[in-house]
């Protein structure tokens, strides 16, 4: 019997220590921006905001914004994406659509076509670097930016919605 005590207390620690690592990695920052502007968000198991549009017509988006953040230049920068296409194979994207990528990437004002994973799945996401502490109204246009363009990319290349 106490052998059981002491298991459910352990496990009762671990799970205490997993939430406590958990919330250290939100950024509440992010947090606060979110919910001054307004959108409704989930947190991912590594700390990630989730941020989920109805782009209407039955259409839905998902926008991350990472908690973690990176310094370059003195600058702290964060990176705000939304995926358009997940492929197993580096073929599946044609050296047209590749081409077509890079050609829109240059008509951006911010923000830019990228894809994620040196090795399969391939991800092809609209991603955005931001200064880590901007405005909650910047944030949300943003936002709403990577999911527009990740949504229309997913809508011309797949005619579905997965993300």
């Amino acid at each position: 019997m106490n052998t059981h005590i002491l298991k459910l207390a352990l496990v009762s620690l671990f799970l205490v220590a997993t939430a406590s690592a958990s919330a250290q990695n939100v950024d509440s920052r992010v947090r606060s921006a979110l919910d001054n502007a307004g959108l409704k968000y989930t947190i991912t198991d590594n700390g990630n905001f989730k941020i989920p549009f109805d782009m209407g017509n039955g259409r839905t988006q998902v926008v991350v914004v990472n908690s973690k953040t990176y310094e370059f230049g003195g600058a702290e920068i964060r990176e705000i994406f939304s995926v358009a296409a997940v492929v197993s194979s580096k073929s599946a994207f044609t050296q047209n659509n590749l081409f077509k990528l890079l050609e829109l990437n240059e008509t951006y004002k911010i923000g830019a076509w990228q894809i994620h994973g040196g090795e399969s799945p391939y991800i092809l996401q609209f991603a955005i670097r931001a200064g880590a502490n901007t405005s909650s109204s910047i944030l949300a246009d943003l936002i709403k930016l990577a999911a527009k363009t990740a949504d229309d990319m997913e809508q011309r290349l797949t005619e579905e919605d997965k993300h």
